[in-house]
């Protein structure tokens, strides 16, 4: 609930920026959590001070400030601090902001994080104009200047260090997906090589075989078999540098597959047209060899007969 107080606030919408304050404020005594209630006071403070209800985020600074400073929790109390010292100065109350901006300041000793001086040296260095001591002011505004500096070098510094972790990542990633890919192609390049085989030896075994008989048709299609399969198998071997060559363009690409496929259509077909023609070859042989069989059987039953 502070949380979503604090992005309303963030974004401008008080009501419901005031709705989640208050319903953040579960803790009514500071009790075992100092600095839980500190910041849910403080987040009331701060919602009725952005909403002009100075009368009412006073006492809420108060209570913040109190605990904060009691338990020595430096967090809450430097902000509430430099919340509260802007409330003073705006009611003219400028020794009493100081006070408050020096103890904030005082607290930056226990916690030398950027964001935390920024907000100090600010506040302090507007308390000290508001008591008409420019030099000071001037001294704590260069202050705030070079930590808010540090702070911008520090947040840069860090996004650059989540671009590095991202890319790093992404990088990793791509590796893994191209190691994937590679592995995958591999598998499918020795798959294609045995089918190439399987049907090449068949080929071969029905062309060489002496008995075997086979159609024409039943030729092309194992030769139009044979030839996507080729075609696909020449397809991942040369895809990778295709797609190097033509950074991936899919019509570069589709026009240099058009190419391969316009080459391997024609030695299709004259492979196709001779070894159909083998096979014609090889089946009227087989064919001949078959009805001289046959007649010689024919003629050697009458001899048989007249011999019984």
């Amino acid at each position: 609930m502070s949380i979503l107080a604090r992005c309303h606030m963030e974004r401008g919408d008080l009501d419901s920026a005031l709705y989640y304050a208050r319903k953040a404020d579960v803790l009514k005594v500071p009790g075992n959590d100092p600095y839980g209630y500190a910041n849910f006071q403080l987040t009331l403070a701060v919602v009725h001070a952005a909403r002009g209800e100075n009368d009412l985020a006073e006492p809420y600074f108060k209570r913040a400030l109190a605990v904060a400073d009691s338990a020595e929790v430096p967090e809450p109390l430097i902000n509430a601090a430099a919340g509260y010292a802007k409330l003073l100065i705006g009611q003219g109350r400028g020794s009493e902001a100081l006070v408050w901006a020096r103890k904030g300041f005082g607290s930056t000793e226990h916690l030398r994080q950027p964001g935390f001086l920024v907000k100090s040296t600010t506040a302090l260095s507007d308390a000290f104009g508001a008591n008409g001591m420019t030099d000071s002011a001037l001294v704590y505004s260069k202050l705030a200047h070079a930590w808010r500096d540090s702070l911008t070098a520090l947040q840069n510094r860090s996004q650059l260090q989540n671009q590095l972790f991202t890319q790093e990542l992404k990088d990793r990633e791509e590796a893994k997906l191209r190691a994937e890919e590679l592995a995958a192609r591999s598998h499918n390049i020795q798959f294609g090589i045995i089918a190439l085989i399987v049907i090449t030896l068949g080929i071969f075994l029905l062309i060489f075989s002496r008995t075997a008989v086979v159609g024409a048709k039943a030729i092309k299609n194992l030769s139009l078999i044979a030839l996507l399969l080729f075609f696909e198998f020449i397809n991942l071997l040369v895809h990778p540098v295709l797609g190097e060559i033509t950074h991936h363009s899919p019509l570069l690409m589709l026009l240099c597959m058009a190419a391969i496929a316009g080459l391997l259509i024609p030695l299709h077909h004259r492979m196709e047209k001779l070894i159909t023609n083998m096979l014609v070859s090889k089946n009227n042989r087989v064919r001949l060899e078959a009805a001289r069989r046959t007649i010689e059987e024919l003629e050697a039953r009458p001899t048989d007969t007249n011999a019984s």
